[in-house]
Protein backbone atom coordinates (compact mmCIF):
# COMPACT_ATOMS: atom_id res chain seq x y z
CA UNK A 1 0.00 0.00 0.00
CA UNK A 2 2.94 4.80 -0.79
CA UNK A 3 0.31 2.11 0.72
CA UNK A 4 -0.53 4.89 1.30
CA UNK A 5 2.03 4.99 -0.10
CA UNK A 6 -0.32 3.63 0.47
CA UNK A 7 0.84 1.56 3.21
CA UNK A 8 0.53 -0.08 0.81
CA UNK A 9 1.32 -1.67 0.76
CA UNK A 10 -1.53 -3.57 0.23
CA UNK A 11 -3.83 -3.93 -0.09
CA UNK A 12 -3.10 -7.66 -1.17
CA UNK A 13 -4.59 -12.84 -3.12
CA UNK A 14 -5.10 -17.44 -3.94
CA UNK A 15 -4.33 -19.96 -6.24
CA UNK A 16 -5.68 -19.22 -10.20
CA UNK A 17 -6.70 -22.55 -11.70
CA UNK A 18 -4.11 -24.42 -13.21
CA UNK A 19 -1.42 -21.90 -12.08
CA UNK A 20 1.95 -23.58 -10.55
CA UNK A 21 1.94 -23.30 -6.94
CA UNK A 22 6.05 -24.07 -7.21
CA UNK A 23 7.27 -20.34 -5.89
CA UNK A 24 10.65 -21.71 -3.93
CA UNK A 25 12.94 -21.62 -6.93
CA UNK A 26 15.13 -19.01 -7.17
CA UNK A 27 17.77 -17.87 -10.23
CA UNK A 28 16.84 -17.70 -13.80
CA UNK A 29 17.70 -21.38 -14.55
CA UNK A 30 15.72 -23.44 -16.92
CA UNK A 31 13.88 -26.54 -16.97
CA UNK A 32 14.01 -28.61 -19.77
CA UNK A 33 10.31 -28.96 -19.57
CA UNK A 34 9.60 -25.30 -19.41
CA UNK A 35 11.80 -24.58 -22.61
CA UNK A 36 8.81 -23.71 -24.83
CA UNK A 37 7.69 -21.31 -22.11
CA UNK A 38 9.27 -18.42 -23.12
CA UNK A 39 8.80 -18.83 -26.74
CA UNK A 40 4.78 -19.39 -26.10
CA UNK A 41 4.70 -16.33 -24.04
CA UNK A 42 6.79 -13.80 -26.36
CA UNK A 43 4.28 -15.30 -29.55
CA UNK A 44 1.01 -15.51 -28.27
CA UNK A 45 -0.65 -13.05 -30.17
CA UNK A 46 -4.13 -12.31 -27.62
CA UNK A 47 -1.34 -10.65 -25.12
CA UNK A 48 -3.92 -8.32 -23.67
CA UNK A 49 -2.96 -4.83 -23.41
CA UNK A 50 -5.28 -1.87 -22.53
CA UNK A 51 -8.99 -1.71 -22.42
CA UNK A 52 -11.11 1.46 -22.10
CA UNK A 53 -14.87 1.95 -20.90
CA UNK A 54 -17.34 4.80 -19.77
CA UNK A 55 -19.27 4.42 -16.70
CA UNK A 56 -21.78 7.48 -15.53
CA UNK A 57 -20.21 9.90 -18.15
CA UNK A 58 -16.73 8.82 -16.08
CA UNK A 59 -13.69 7.76 -18.19
CA UNK A 60 -11.59 4.62 -17.17
CA UNK A 61 -8.70 2.32 -18.06
CA UNK A 62 -7.44 -1.03 -17.15
CA UNK A 63 -3.45 -1.50 -18.57
CA UNK A 64 -2.44 -4.34 -18.38
CA UNK A 65 1.13 -3.99 -18.35
CA UNK A 66 1.95 -7.70 -19.79
CA UNK A 67 4.05 -6.81 -22.63
CA UNK A 68 6.69 -5.34 -20.58
CA UNK A 69 7.76 -7.95 -18.75
CA UNK A 70 7.68 -9.99 -21.66
CA UNK A 71 10.19 -7.73 -22.87
CA UNK A 72 12.34 -7.51 -19.36
CA UNK A 73 12.72 -11.63 -19.49
CA UNK A 74 13.86 -11.47 -23.43
CA UNK A 75 16.32 -8.47 -22.46
CA UNK A 76 17.57 -10.57 -19.18
CA UNK A 77 18.00 -13.62 -20.38
CA UNK A 78 20.69 -12.30 -22.75
CA UNK A 79 21.76 -10.10 -19.85
CA UNK A 80 21.45 -11.88 -16.51
CA UNK A 81 24.23 -9.45 -14.89
CA UNK A 82 21.92 -5.98 -15.82
CA UNK A 83 18.56 -6.58 -14.06
CA UNK A 84 18.10 -3.94 -12.17
CA UNK A 85 19.42 -1.87 -15.12
CA UNK A 86 16.91 -3.97 -17.50
CA UNK A 87 13.91 -3.52 -14.77
CA UNK A 88 14.03 0.24 -14.49
CA UNK A 89 14.26 0.28 -17.98
CA UNK A 90 11.46 -1.59 -18.82
CA UNK A 91 8.70 -1.74 -16.42
CA UNK A 92 9.28 0.96 -13.82
CA UNK A 93 10.70 4.16 -16.11
CA UNK A 94 7.53 3.53 -18.68
CA UNK A 95 4.99 3.81 -15.72
CA UNK A 96 6.53 6.46 -14.07
CA UNK A 97 7.46 8.78 -16.91
CA UNK A 98 3.72 8.36 -17.89
CA UNK A 99 2.18 8.63 -14.55
CA UNK A 100 4.35 10.50 -13.04
CA UNK A 101 5.05 8.34 -9.88
CA UNK A 102 8.13 6.83 -8.32
CA UNK A 103 7.25 3.03 -7.74
CA UNK A 104 11.06 2.59 -7.11
CA UNK A 105 10.53 3.86 -3.92
CA UNK A 106 7.20 1.68 -3.37
CA UNK A 107 7.15 -1.53 -1.57
CA UNK A 108 6.42 -4.82 -4.44
CA UNK A 109 8.38 -2.84 -7.17
CA UNK A 110 11.80 -4.58 -6.42
CA UNK A 111 13.54 -6.19 -9.70
CA UNK A 112 12.65 -9.80 -10.14
CA UNK A 113 15.36 -12.16 -10.26
CA UNK A 114 13.42 -15.87 -10.44
CA UNK A 115 12.54 -15.56 -14.34
CA UNK A 116 10.99 -18.87 -14.92
CA UNK A 117 8.65 -18.51 -12.07
CA UNK A 118 7.74 -14.55 -13.57
CA UNK A 119 7.16 -16.36 -16.46
CA UNK A 120 4.65 -18.60 -15.18
CA UNK A 121 2.83 -16.06 -13.68
CA UNK A 122 2.63 -14.42 -17.00
CA UNK A 123 0.89 -17.04 -18.28
CA UNK A 124 -1.54 -17.95 -15.47
CA UNK A 125 -2.78 -13.79 -15.75
CA UNK A 126 -3.12 -14.36 -19.42
CA UNK A 127 -4.87 -17.89 -19.47
CA UNK A 128 -7.34 -16.34 -16.45
CA UNK A 129 -7.67 -13.05 -18.55
CA UNK A 130 -11.69 -12.89 -18.80
CA UNK A 131 -11.82 -14.18 -15.20
CA UNK A 132 -9.54 -11.42 -13.65
CA UNK A 133 -11.41 -8.63 -15.98
CA UNK A 134 -14.60 -9.11 -15.61
CA UNK A 135 -13.52 -8.95 -11.77
CA UNK A 136 -12.03 -5.60 -12.17
CA UNK A 137 -14.51 -3.97 -14.39
CA UNK A 138 -17.11 -5.03 -12.11
CA UNK A 139 -15.57 -3.97 -8.77
CA UNK A 140 -15.18 0.13 -10.78
CA UNK A 141 -18.62 0.31 -11.54
CA UNK A 142 -19.89 -0.99 -8.01
CA UNK A 143 -17.35 1.83 -6.53
CA UNK A 144 -18.61 4.13 -9.04
CA UNK A 145 -22.50 3.58 -7.90
CA UNK A 146 -21.73 3.76 -4.51
CA UNK A 147 -19.03 7.20 -4.89
CA UNK A 148 -18.91 9.03 -8.32
CA UNK A 149 -15.09 9.78 -8.93
CA UNK A 150 -14.43 13.31 -10.68
CA UNK A 151 -11.05 12.39 -12.30
CA UNK A 152 -10.35 9.87 -14.53
CA UNK A 153 -9.15 6.50 -13.37
CA UNK A 154 -6.70 4.18 -14.84
CA UNK A 155 -5.79 0.88 -13.33
CA UNK A 156 -2.40 -0.95 -14.25
CA UNK A 157 -2.11 -4.57 -13.36
CA UNK A 158 1.28 -6.05 -13.04
CA UNK A 159 2.77 -9.88 -12.01
CA UNK A 160 3.50 -9.66 -8.68
CA UNK A 161 7.64 -10.30 -7.69
CA UNK A 162 7.84 -13.57 -7.31
CA UNK A 163 10.29 -12.99 -4.20
CA UNK A 164 7.80 -11.15 -2.50
CA UNK A 165 5.50 -14.65 -2.02
CA UNK A 166 5.43 -15.04 1.53
CA UNK A 167 3.68 -11.35 1.80
CA UNK A 168 1.53 -12.18 -0.69
CA UNK A 169 0.49 -15.06 0.04
CA UNK A 170 -0.57 -13.35 3.45
CA UNK A 171 -2.68 -10.87 2.14
CA UNK A 172 -3.80 -13.52 -0.05
CA UNK A 173 -2.36 -12.78 -3.29
CA UNK A 174 -2.99 -9.04 -4.53
CA UNK A 175 -1.07 -6.43 -3.29
CA UNK A 176 -2.92 -2.63 -4.56
CA UNK A 177 -1.78 0.75 -4.61
CA UNK A 178 -3.42 3.91 -5.49
CA UNK A 179 -0.27 6.60 -6.04
CA UNK A 180 -2.66 9.50 -6.97
CA UNK A 181 -5.95 11.04 -8.03
CA UNK A 182 -5.86 8.85 -11.29
CA UNK A 183 -3.53 5.80 -11.09
CA UNK A 184 -3.95 2.47 -9.31
CA UNK A 185 -1.54 -0.11 -9.75
CA UNK A 186 -2.69 -4.16 -8.89
CA UNK A 187 0.03 -7.07 -8.45
CA UNK A 188 -1.26 -10.16 -8.67
CA UNK A 189 0.25 -13.55 -7.42
CA UNK A 190 -1.54 -16.36 -9.22
CA UNK A 191 -0.09 -18.99 -6.49
CA UNK A 192 -1.99 -17.25 -4.06
CA UNK A 193 -5.32 -15.62 -6.03
CA UNK A 194 -8.44 -15.06 -3.97
CA UNK A 195 -11.43 -13.48 -6.56
CA UNK A 196 -12.64 -11.74 -2.77
CA UNK A 197 -9.25 -10.18 -2.99
CA UNK A 198 -9.41 -8.77 -6.21
CA UNK A 199 -12.58 -7.39 -6.15
CA UNK A 200 -12.34 -5.89 -2.31
CA UNK A 201 -8.62 -4.52 -3.45
CA UNK A 202 -10.15 -2.57 -6.19
CA UNK A 203 -12.85 -0.89 -4.13
CA UNK A 204 -10.65 -0.37 -1.48
CA UNK A 205 -7.90 1.40 -4.04
CA UNK A 206 -11.00 3.42 -5.80
CA UNK A 207 -11.78 4.99 -2.59
CA UNK A 208 -8.40 6.44 -1.97
CA UNK A 209 -8.22 8.07 -5.48
CA UNK A 210 -11.67 9.39 -4.58
CA UNK A 211 -10.12 10.41 -1.54
CA UNK A 212 -7.05 11.85 -3.20
CA UNK A 213 -9.67 13.99 -5.60
CA UNK A 214 -10.20 16.60 -2.62
CA UNK A 215 -7.87 15.83 -0.15
CA UNK A 216 -4.07 15.62 0.78
CA UNK A 217 -2.59 12.56 2.65
CA UNK A 218 -2.09 13.60 5.27
CA UNK A 219 0.61 13.02 7.57
CA UNK A 220 -0.37 12.43 11.62
CA UNK A 221 -0.61 8.57 12.88
CA UNK A 222 -4.72 9.61 13.06
CA UNK A 223 -5.02 10.34 9.16
CA UNK A 224 -3.31 7.39 7.68
CA UNK A 225 -5.57 5.38 10.38
CA UNK A 226 -8.69 6.90 8.82
CA UNK A 227 -7.57 6.81 5.37
CA UNK A 228 -7.18 3.06 5.46
CA UNK A 229 -10.30 2.77 7.64
CA UNK A 230 -12.64 4.69 5.24
CA UNK A 231 -11.15 2.74 2.24
CA UNK A 232 -11.62 -0.50 3.77
CA UNK A 233 -15.52 0.78 5.00
CA UNK A 234 -16.13 2.17 1.84
CA UNK A 235 -15.14 -1.79 0.12
CA UNK A 236 -17.03 -3.65 2.45
CA UNK A 237 -20.71 -1.39 1.84
CA UNK A 238 -20.02 -2.75 -1.51
CA UNK A 239 -18.77 -6.46 -0.67
CA UNK A 240 -20.52 -7.12 2.74
CA UNK A 241 -19.62 -10.40 2.82
CA UNK A 242 -15.80 -10.54 1.98
CA UNK A 243 -13.60 -10.41 4.87
CA UNK A 244 -9.88 -9.81 4.35
CA UNK A 245 -7.45 -10.78 7.20
CA UNK A 246 -6.66 -6.99 8.17
CA UNK A 247 -10.63 -6.52 8.76
CA UNK A 248 -10.90 -7.28 12.52
CA UNK A 249 -8.69 -7.36 15.91
CA UNK A 250 -8.13 -11.49 16.85
CA UNK A 251 -9.04 -9.99 20.40
CA UNK A 252 -10.18 -7.74 22.75
CA UNK A 253 -7.34 -7.27 24.22
CA UNK A 254 -5.53 -6.64 20.97
CA UNK A 255 -8.13 -4.06 20.32
CA UNK A 256 -7.65 -1.88 23.32
CA UNK A 257 -3.63 -1.74 23.54
CA UNK A 258 -3.94 -0.60 20.14
CA UNK A 259 -6.56 2.19 21.11
CA UNK A 260 -4.17 2.79 23.57
CA UNK A 261 -1.07 3.38 21.86
CA UNK A 262 -3.31 5.47 19.09
CA UNK A 263 -5.04 7.55 21.90
CA UNK A 264 -1.33 8.58 22.92
CA UNK A 265 -0.22 9.42 19.28
CA UNK A 266 -2.60 10.62 17.33
CA UNK A 267 -1.12 13.28 16.16
CA UNK A 268 2.46 11.75 15.85
CA UNK A 269 4.48 12.41 13.14
CA UNK A 270 6.89 9.55 13.72
CA UNK A 271 7.53 6.77 10.65
CA UNK A 272 8.60 4.72 13.52
CA UNK A 273 5.32 4.53 14.91
CA UNK A 274 3.02 4.67 11.65
CA UNK A 275 5.26 1.76 10.57
CA UNK A 276 4.45 -0.40 13.54
CA UNK A 277 0.65 0.14 12.98
CA UNK A 278 1.29 -1.66 9.72
CA UNK A 279 3.99 -3.71 10.68
CA UNK A 280 2.80 -4.51 14.56
CA UNK A 281 5.14 -4.18 17.39
CA UNK A 282 4.92 -7.33 20.25
CA UNK A 283 6.63 -5.42 22.71
CA UNK A 284 3.77 -2.70 22.44
CA UNK A 285 0.86 -4.83 21.94
CA UNK A 286 0.43 -3.60 18.88
CA UNK A 287 -0.64 -6.25 15.73
CA UNK A 288 0.02 -6.42 12.07
CA UNK A 289 -2.35 -4.30 9.88
CA UNK A 290 -3.18 -2.19 13.14
CA UNK A 291 -4.12 0.85 10.93
CA UNK A 292 -6.57 -0.91 8.88
CA UNK A 293 -8.13 -2.99 12.06
CA UNK A 294 -8.05 0.37 14.35
CA UNK A 295 -9.79 2.56 11.25
CA UNK A 296 -12.19 0.08 11.09
CA UNK A 297 -13.81 -0.23 14.03
CA UNK A 298 -13.69 3.63 14.15
CA UNK A 299 -15.67 3.75 11.18
CA UNK A 300 -18.19 1.51 12.76
CA UNK A 301 -18.65 3.21 15.50
CA UNK A 302 -19.18 6.72 13.39
CA UNK A 303 -21.70 4.87 11.08
CA UNK A 304 -23.53 3.29 13.86
CA UNK A 305 -23.60 6.79 15.45
CA UNK A 306 -24.46 8.63 12.11
CA UNK A 307 -25.94 6.73 9.31
CA UNK A 308 -27.41 9.27 7.71
CA UNK A 309 -24.00 10.77 6.69
CA UNK A 310 -23.35 9.97 3.03
CA UNK A 311 -20.43 8.46 1.62
CA UNK A 312 -19.08 11.48 -0.11
CA UNK A 313 -19.23 13.52 2.92
CA UNK A 314 -17.61 11.16 5.39
CA UNK A 315 -14.84 10.55 2.85
CA UNK A 316 -14.01 14.41 2.88
CA UNK A 317 -14.76 14.24 6.48
CA UNK A 318 -11.21 15.41 8.60
CA UNK A 319 -10.10 12.38 10.64
CA UNK A 320 -10.33 14.46 13.88
CA UNK A 321 -13.93 14.82 13.42
CA UNK A 322 -14.42 11.50 12.82
CA UNK A 323 -12.75 10.21 15.91
CA UNK A 324 -15.14 12.23 17.84
CA UNK A 325 -18.43 11.86 15.97
CA UNK A 326 -18.10 8.16 16.57
CA UNK A 327 -17.44 8.26 20.22
CA UNK A 328 -15.35 5.39 20.01
CA UNK A 329 -12.98 6.76 22.42
CA UNK A 330 -15.98 6.41 24.96
CA UNK A 331 -17.13 2.74 24.14
CA UNK A 332 -13.68 1.66 24.98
Amino acid sequence: MKRLLIFVFLIILIALAGCNNDSDKTGTSRKNDDNSMKEELSTKKDVPSSFSFTYKDQQFEVVYYYKNFLEYIEKAEKQPDKLNGLYIETIINPIADERGVRLSKGWGFGTPTQLEILEKYLQSLIDNQDTIHKLIVDSLKKSADKLQPGADKTIFVLPANPEDKDVMEGVEGVSASAWNENFISVQIAPPFFDENSLKQAVAHEYHHTVFFENNEMGNTLLEAVLIEGKADTFAKIIYPDIQMPWSNFSSAENESQTWKVLKENTSSLMPSIQDDFFLGNASKGIPEWANYKIGNKIMESFIEDYPSISIAEWTDMPANEILKKSNYAEKQ
